[in-house]
């Protein structure tokens, strides 16, 4: 007999990819960054500032593909100069480490994202039409298999979405 759930699972998260891929990419202001891109000023955003080393674990934990530390120095040079989205100082504790900063465009840019992320996350709670009961059935699933990865991946900080 075939895995009609994991099936399903498989389908439907293939279709909630290609609608968040076709969204974003029509998306003048996030269409054209990458995932590391969009991850590192989701970091900086949250701390309000970051050094290079703590981006990079940053990067290392959340399993950012290629996230190697010339991958990383590479995308944070077009971040702030080619797309201006962050702002680079002096770290005065660590002159080689620059203190990572957003820029007012890299704020508005973190809040569209996140703006997008809760427009499809709307639509998907809105494609399943479930109701209260049933609902909480599919919370509790979800729970249980976030703490069973968590546990898959050796109790290592797993990101969690910004909503």
């Amino acid at each position: 007999m075939p895995d009609t759930l994991g099936r399903l699972i498989f389908e439907f998260g293939a279709r909630v990819r290609l609608f968040k891929n076709r969204t974003v990419s029509q998306s003048e202001t996030i269409g054209n960054l990458t995932e590391r891109d969009l991850a590192i000023l989701e970091y900086v955003y949250d701390k309000g500032e970051a050094s290079f080393a703590q981006i990079a674990q940053h990067l290392h934990m959340a399993d950012i593909p290629r996230a190697s530390t010339s991958a990383i120095s590479q995308t944070i040079t077009a971040l702030y100069a080619d797309k201006g989205l962050v702002e680079k100082r002096l770290n005065p504790q660590d002159q080689r480490q620059p203190i990572i900063t957003l820029t007012e465009k890299g704020r508005q840019t973190v809040e569209i994202m996140r703006k997008v992320r809760l427009e499809l996350l709307t639509i998907v709670k809105a494609s399943m039409d479930l109701s209260e009961t049933e609902a909480a059935i599919v919370e509790q699933a979800f729970a249980r298999g976030i703490q069973y990865f968590d546990k898959l991946l050796a109790h290592e900080t797993v990101p969690h979405s910004h909503n």
